[in-house]
């Protein structure tokens, strides 16, 4: 931050004629220039539409003593009066030989006048022999062609960490303390914010859990979700979802996910650790990916963003690839949080090129470069189901910190789903817990928690007076399940015995041996394949 203003005083110096600053925050940017200017000897003026021009006077101390309307106030209302005082008063007529700087608000919504283009044209030749600088201040880039050659464009970045740090300390009482690690978690936690949003986060925080509680951490992430819901390309997700209460099994996930949470600590940060970049969750479907996403950001207190890949892709030329880096800047923007892309193999296939102007690989491809280059601390959980149609190059080491493989849960897996879901409806009437994991062989973590949903409605349909249900009820719910694993046999083989032979790191700490035990049928038709070559399918459409 302090980097961009100490350039601006060297073009300032340089004699740099127009420089236009994109920024949302006027006042900020006008303060710090303002700064500038009084620590350099100029003089320092402001004009915006309502106020006109303002002259800001500087104290004996060179700090600000008042700002009030400039002596030329009543004939620079317009925006083309005051460009010819600028030129015509102050260069032609040399009334003014002052060094002086004028901050031009909202500048860019007079550039469809041919006048301001010609003045600023003109102005750009004539102001670096006076000594004198125009600043337009705009919250987005916006520079008509005839201009564009003669303006440098300066992007004001958001607070940083000290910035912040300063308006923490602003907001506190006097002689208050904070814990280091906290005051550390709490300034990552406002990182993104504008100084304005940052000051209010801070005191509601203040206000609802003061500063000696990590709540206060929570509270400040959530402000983020305003700056979510105006990009359009990014969800925020409000969570709750506790990684030991919510998600059953997965012991090596969640102690990969604990450990690395500890990257965002002040003193590993000064050990030299880096945040993590993040990982890849291979696996069978309804095994937990999705729900593990969501309590990363609850586990590390970072907001959750989810990227729908459907919304990126537009029909207008070029909107796609504008609309990825869009949300890209609005994630790091935010970091630290948890980036949440659901599905990646369905988002970010690369096939079919040629349909579509090769628009799929660029978006891709601005993706994996990211991801490789990154430095702000965006954690990326990806989930996919079909490890076939994911690019080897998103496989390689730097792209993920690492990448695991979500099996069907074990026996004992199954024990613990069946007690998290039955707990969540105060259900505690249950005990034989080895009979509900057998008979639920091969069967996902969705498909045991619509099985307690069944049991529950199987019970109520029975008594509605009793509010809890039996092991019967769980049974019959159990029964008429056929578990995805089965309908879907061929896939899942095919991804399990994928994850078995390439060595992937396994989410649970017990590798599920548990095998299909295949019909006479199945065993047939295994048979008749290897001898043909042809599935059954294939066999009949040879037919005709």
């Amino acid at each position: 931050m302090q980097k961009v203003f100490d350039d601006i005083k060297d073009m300032l110096k340089a004699n740099f004629p127009l420089l236009y600053f994109t920024t949302s925050e006027y006042s900020r940017a006008t303060q710090k220039l303002r700064t500038i200017a009084f620590a350099e000897g100029y003089k320092f003026n402001t004009w915006d539409c309502v106020d006109g021009l303002q002259v800001h006077v500087i104290d004996q101390n060179k700090r600000l003593k008042e700002v009030k309307k400039h002596p030329s106030h009543s004939e620079t209302q317009g925006f083309a009066e005051v460009l010819n005082y600028i030129r015509n008063g102050l260069i032609i007529n040399e009334q003014n030989s002052e060094q002086e700087i004028f901050v031009l608000e909202d500048f860019h919504k007079y550039f469809h006048e041919d006048a301001v283009i010609v003045y600023l044209r003109k102005l750009s030749n004539e102001l670096k022999f006076f000594n004198k600088h125009i600043i337009l201040l705009s919250p987005f880039y916006k520079l008509p062609d005839e201009i564009e050659k003669y303006v440098t464009v300066v992007n004001i970045p958001l607070p940083d960490k000290n910035d912040l740090k300063i308006r923490l300390n602003y907001v506190l009482d006097k002689n208050q303390k904070i814990n280091e690690d906290l005051e550390k978690y709490v300034i990552d936690a406002a990182l993104g914010l504008t100084d304005t949003e940052a000051d209010l986060a801070f005191r509601l925080a203040k206000q609802k859990v003061g500063f000696e509680s990590k709540e206060a951490i929570r509270i400040i992430s959530n402000e983020k979700e305003q700056i979510i819901k105006k990009s359009g390309i990014l969800d925020y997700y409000q969570v709750n979802e506790d990684l030991d209460k919510n998600v059953g099994g997965l012991d090596n996930l969640k102690n990969w996910l604990k450990q690395r949470n500890k990257a965002f600590e002040r003193k590993a940060q000064e050990f030299g650790l880096k945040e993590p970049k993040g990982i890849l969750l291979l696996g069978v479907p309804g095994c937990g990916k999705s729900l593990t996403a969501k309590c990363v950001a609850t586990e590390w207190k970072q907001p959750l963003l989810r990227l729908d890949i459907g919304k990126v892709f537009q029909a207008e030329v070029g909107s796609s690839e504008n609309n990825i880096r869009m949300a890209i800047a609005t994630a790091e923007a935010v970091a630290p949080c948890v980036l949440w892309i659901d599905e990646i193999e369905k988002g970010l296939n690369t096939g079919g090129g040629e349909k579509d102007g090769g628009t799929n690989s660029r978006v891709f491809s601005t993706i994996l470069t990211w991801m490789q280059e990154k430095t702000k601390p965006v954690f990326i959980v990806a989930t996919a189901n079909n490890i076939s149609d994911l690019p080897p190059e998103l496989l390689r080491k730097g792209r993920f910190d690492e990448i695991f493989f979500v099996d069907l849960p074990t026996p004992q897996e199954r024990e613990n789903i069946f007690k998290i879901h039955l707990s969540k409806y105060r259900q505690t009437s249950i005990t034989d817990f080895k009979l509900l994991a057998e008979k639920s062989k091969f069967f996902n973590g969705a498909e045991i928690e619509e099985a307690v949903k069944e049991a529950m409605f199987l019970s109520y349909v029975e008594n509605p007076n009793t509010n809890q249900i039996s092991l019967k009820n769980l049974l019959d719910a159990i029964e008429p399940i056929t578990p995805l694993s089965q309908t879907m046999k061929k896939k899942i083989d095919a991804l399990r015995d994928w994850a078995s032979s390439r060595k992937v790191r396994l989410a649970s700490n017990i590798q599920n041996n548990e095998q299909m035990v295949l019909t006479d049928e199945e065993k047939e038709e295994n048979e008749r394949i290897k001898q043909t070559g042809l599935t059954k399918r294939e066999r009949e459409e040879d037919i005709f």
